[in-house]
């Protein structure tokens, strides 16, 4: 019985473009949840920090 070559490293391509991906759709949805907040609070430490 032959073993056939392993193609991994199209696999293992795959699987990190799905994390990335994963990745992004997770830090959207924190973004999209907390956006309004967020930008307030960098607002804010802009203005403490870089008084006009």
């Amino acid at each position: 019985m032959t073993r056939l070559p392993s193609n991994r490293g199209g696999q293992s391509f795959v699987e990190f473009a799905l994390i990335i991906i994963l990745f992004a759709i997770v830090l959207l949805s924190i973004l999209l949840i907390l956006g309004d907040d967020l930008r307030t609070f960098i607002n804010d430490l802009f203005q403490t920090w870089f008084p006009a």
